[in-house]
């Protein structure tokens, strides 16, 4: 019998799909629909958009002699509270069941939670995500902890939402005489193809609008930044100050006391937003000179690869 490990990585912007072959590890299928974080868009769609995702893979083994799901690792964007697991678990359970897809062994985790356990290969380490929320988990080697990560509304501050709202309040306090002149202006109303203030808020408030939108915003900054805008360096300062915070926050829950430790970051608001990056590891080795502060090298399914191999291996 051939074993598979089945990873769902379900983000708040994109939803991603892979089937590792369990013993060689190989990726034999991979596929990507939107977020399915029911927080954002409901048990309803989420459910759907996942069942979907799900009749795929099961197409797919049915192409295959005598296969079968292992371990399939769910690691989901939205569960925040004991609340959340058990809802998001309901819309897993009522996916999996719609499409009768059989396996052995289920994990249901937060994204962020399966990815720290993948990239620190199960030893003590901490995980700054800012990519359209920002969220951080820490772990000692016995328990894991978390901060932030609490969506848009209760803040989020550091993340690719923020930094967007940040550049949209910019260009307003612009418009209205009230701030500084952006450049970042310039690239907001082009890529939206509008052509003044009013359009802008109009865009806001349209009823396609989402969060995911408004956090492309925030990828303005980074070239601004080359090109010395002080609205955007300020933004991107104050981003990288806000995500300080949330690590240092985390790193209290599990009382680290100066050891040799890793730091990994991820998300775009950070990888891509190089001053982000820099000033944000600069405060946390000087605050902590024992700190190894990282950018994770690969997309965050590759990390649960390895978290789900280690729940795999441990069977």
């Amino acid at each position: 019998m051939i074993e598979w490990l089945l990873i769902i990585d379900g983000g708040a912007t994109k939803t991603a799909c892979a089937l590792v072959h369990a013993e060689s590890g190989e990726i034999k299928y991979t596929k990507s629909t939107s977020g399915s974080n029911y927080q954002a868009i409901g048990a309803t769609s989420a459910t759907e958009i996942l069942q979907a995702l799900l009749a795929n893979v099961q197409a797919f083994l049915q192409q295959q002699d005598d296969s079968n799901i292992a371990v399939a690792t769910f690691a989901m964007a939205g569960i925040d509270s004991p609340k959340d697991h058990e809802a998001v678990s309901a819309i897993i359970h009522n996916a999996i069941s719609a499409i009768q897809l059989k396996i052995e062994t289920l994990i249901i985790e937060n994204d962020a939670q399966s990815t720290l356990l993948g990239v620190a290969a199960g030893q003590a380490g901490a995980l700054l995500i800012a990519g359209t929320g920002s969220i951080a988990y820490a772990f000692n080697g016995t328990q894991i902890v978390r901060s932030g990560g609490w969506g848009h509304r209760a803040g989020d501050e550091g993340s690719g939402y923020w930094l967007g709202q940040e550049v949209i309040r910019a260009i307003f306090h612009m418009e209205d005489g009230r701030g500084e002149s952006t450049i970042l202006k310039n690239a907001v109303y082009d890529y939206l193809r509008i052509q003044d203030v009013t359009e802008l808020a109009t865009w806001l408030f349209r009823p396609s609008y989402t969060n995911a939108q408004l956090a492309k915003m925030g990828a303005f900054l980074a070239e601004a930044v080359t090109k010395k805008d002080a609205c955007a360096i300020q933004i991107s300062m104050r981003a990288a100050h806000e995500l300080v915070s949330l690590a240092c926050a985390v790193l209290k829950k599990i009382d680290y006391q100066g050891e040799a430790f890793s730091l990994y970051c991820n998300g775009g608001a950070i990888k891509h937003n190089p001053l982000i990056f820099k000033t944000f590891s600069q405060e946390m080795q000087s605050r902590y000179p024992q700190i190894e502060v990282s950018l994770c090298q690969h997309q965050p399914i590759h990390y649960l690869m390895e978290r789900t191999k280690m729940a795999y291996d441990s069977l």
